[in-house]
């Protein structure tokens, strides 16, 4: 019989703790830094405006994160995700990715917007204040959303949360004109629905690599449908809706 994986048409996941677990999580994000690449790439040719044609130096980066696991650890990030932070996954796997903002001044909301997207993978995009590894500060548009890959073996929807990251240093503030943050979220938009099948089996092989399956097998959807639903209703110039 084939694996829940294979039915859907990509590589079946090891069993927790196999060998060549590690491996097959790590080229899975390495394809997703390079479907994102080719998004933008596409995006650049077939979109003309001020924002748009200047993402080459936005950064644009993908992460996952698992809100099953103790406080919604990463459990997944593209190449891209690392360029920019400049941690190694190493360093930043299996934990909660407010070490980004360790020491930062964050908005009330925004913290609030971003424990209840994390909990209901409900929809939040707001430009945080986030520190590199060597300290470096830079603003990053963080756009996140739950992606429900499954159902578990009792039926229940199984769903992990995806990050957009993309540096907006550049802009100088926080407080994007609202024009410049909504074509900064269509790309997100965009970066999102190309890559939810490549998601969605990144989500399944790296959580049941990193020791996920635990919790039970998960059956994948044949279309992974995204959680619809803000995290956090505030002026449209905190967060718009997706």
């Amino acid at each position: 019989m084939a694996s829940s994986s294979e039915a859907v048409g990509y590589p079946a996941a090891p069993a927790p703790g196999a060998a060549g677990g590690v491996d097959l999580a790590a080229e899975v994000e390495e394809d997703l830094q390079q479907h994102i690449d080719d998004t933008l790439a596409r995006i650049e040719v077939n979109i003309s405006c001020v924002v748009v044609s200047s993402i080459r130096d936005c950064h644009f980066s993908v992460s996952i994160a698992d809100p099953l696991l103790p406080d919604c650890p990463l459990i997944s990030v593209s190449e891209g995700f690392c360029e920019l932070t400049g941690y190694s996954r190493d360093t930043i796997l299996g934990q909660n990715c407010r070490f980004l903002n360790d020491g930062c001044d964050i908005k009330p909301s925004d913290r609030m917007g971003l424990r209840l997207s994390a909990k209901t993978g409900k929809h939040f995009c707001s430009v945080l204040k986030n520190v590199k590894a060597d300290g470096t500060p830079f603003l990053n548009l963080l756009d996140m959303r739950g992606l429900s890959v499954g159902k578990t073996e009792t039926g229940e929807e199984r769903f992990f949360i995806i990050g957009i990251q993309a540096d907006v240093s550049e802009q100088g503030t926080e407080d994007l004109p609202l024009e410049h943050k909504t074509q900064m979220q269509h790309i997100a938009n965009l970066i999102r629905d190309e890559l939810v099948t490549a998601l969605q089996q990144a989500a399944i092989i790296t959580s049941q690599a990193v020791g996920d399956g635990e919790m039970g097998s998960i059956t994948p959807h044949v279309e992974p449908k995204w959680i619809l639903g803000e995290a956090l209703i505030m002026d449209e110039m905190n967060v718009l809706g997706g």
